[in-house]
């Protein structure tokens, strides 16, 4: 009988049924952390960096000039986990927030609010998502064998990559003229990202021709099911 699969997801107190939900149709377990005091990264198998609220761009060498809510504790907890999983070359998928933490923990920069956020963010904090198509940065981007060439996705956020970290490589861009980055995966670590929202794009669920992410949730948690055998 195959071993369960555990995920742990570090984040303040909020509402991650749609991530937790997300692990769980793949056979996966899913484990909330609200904090480092009790964290054994032997506990756990891989690590879900979770969408939310805005980095501190001090943590990216800038003052803040346009971000929205910031919160140091969660900056704080996230980038713990983070750094215990790339020194144990342990599987990372960061999501929306997550893909931005990721580009800042190997030294990148972000956007603090796009000019062209028209594309990308909500119109209010509670509305719905928006939705443009993507396209892959190369033959050999990690999305290409899922969903091919060029696909739609959903859209919540207001910032984005500037300056992309050490080791990361692009494999998506928005398709909408600006170039947005949607996606990375790091070049020598098992890490991969999506500026979009897979946990919660299930097709006609959402949009007529947005793609199921849930296919990015089953890549990841294969490929953590792939190292754990090694």
């Amino acid at each position: 009988m195959m071993d369960t699969v555990k995920i742990v997801i570090p984040a303040l107190p909020c509402d991650l049924t749609n991530y937790v939900n997300a692990i769980e149709a793949q056979g996966a377990e899913a484990t909330v952390k609200h904090c480092c005091q009790d964290f054994d990264i032997n506990d756990f198998d891989g690590l879900l960096l979770p969408g939310g609220i805005d980095i501190d761009p001090i943590w990216y060498g800038c003052i803040n000039k346009s971000c929205g809510e910031i919160n140091d504790e969660l900056d704080k907890l996230q980038e713990r986990y983070l750094k215990a999983f790339v020194d144990a070359k342990k599987p990372v998928l960061g999501i929306c927030r997550g893909h931005q933490l990721v580009n800042v923990f190997f030294g990148g920069k972000l956007i603090q609010d796009l000019p062209t956020k028209k594309y990308h963010a909500r119109d209010i904090l509670s509305g719905p998502d928006k939705f443009h198509t993507a396209e892959i940065s190369g033959e050999d981007s990690w999305f290409k064998p899922i969903y091919g060439d060029k696909f739609e996705i959903n859209s919540s956020h207001h910032q984005a990559s500037e300056v992309l970290g050490e080791g990361l490589i692009v494999d998506l861009y928005s398709a909408t003229g600006d170039r947005v980055i949607e996606g990375t995966h790091h070049c020598t670590l098992p890490i991969w990202t999506t500026q979009w929202h897979p946990e919660r794009c299930r097709a006609s669920k959402m949009h007529p021709d947005v793609v199921d992410g849930y296919k990015v949730l089953e890549f990841y948690i294969d490929k953590v099911r792939e190292l754990k055998a090694k």
